[in-house]
């Protein structure tokens, strides 16, 4: 049985992002349409990677379950860090972010330039038969459902936006605690104080998700 606690929950989450800016508020809200993003894109792939059957291959995995899957797992605790620890570290945050924005780019390009045109001249045929719906021309008799592929690579420009939306905001509140630091408005905390605020934080995410009986 789960011990999470939600006495910490708000909407608000970590001060110091809804501080910096009126719009960096929005963190958490963001994150949340990501986390709901990746589920749709992991029961469009999970459809994907059903339909396609025997043409399955290696990359298909990573771009339909696994970049998704990495989204979903990374979206949890960015959750966590927002709105129950309320606090999540920026630069963290910016990495993150950017990272997903790069591999989302990536997986969204590749289709629709595999899918290009009407002719299938100049594209390699494994790529355009995996990459592309059925009834694309010189792609897969049969194969993944326009309907499917059309909302796969919509869903991942849209998480290209909101990985390069929650980024930008990483990026504004980094710049402006490093300015308050600077200008002294922030007390700085010796490499003790720090730790000890990073072990609090772990006990607390331990004490969260503690399973009884184990």
């Amino acid at each position: 049985m789960s011990t999470l606690s939600f006495h910490n929950f708000s909407w608000k989450g970590d001060p110091k992002w809804w501080n910096a800016s009126s719009w960096t508020g929005y963190g958490p809200i963001v994150v949340c349409v990501i986390f709901a993003i990746a589920v749709v894109q992991l029961v469009c792939g999970s459809i994907w990677i059903v339909q396609l059957g025997s043409r399955l291959t290696v990359p298909m995995i990573i771009q339909t379950l696994l970049i998704p899957g990495c989204s979903f797992f990374n979206a949890i605790p960015s959750i966590h860090l927002h709105m129950l620890l309320r606090n999540n570290p920026p630069r963290m945050a910016l990495w993150f972010s950017s990272i997903f924005v790069v591999l989302y780019l990536c997986s969204a390009i590749l289709p629709l330039a595999a899918c290009a045109g009407s002719s299938p001249s100049g594209i390699p045929r494994g790529l355009r038969r995996a990459e592309c719906p059925q009834g694309t021309p010189g792609g897969p008799e049969q194969g993944v459902s326009k309907a499917v592929w059309d909302t796969m690579v919509a869903f991942q420009f849209f998480s290209v936006v909101g990985y390069g939306i929650h980024g930008s905001m990483a990026y504004k509140v980094h710049r402006v605690l490093k300015g308050r630091r600077e200008r002294g408005e922030i007390e700085t905390l010796d490499p003790e104080q720090e730790e000890a605020r990073k072990q609090k934080a772990r006990d607390l995410w331990q004490k969260n998700y503690r399973m009884e009986g184990l």
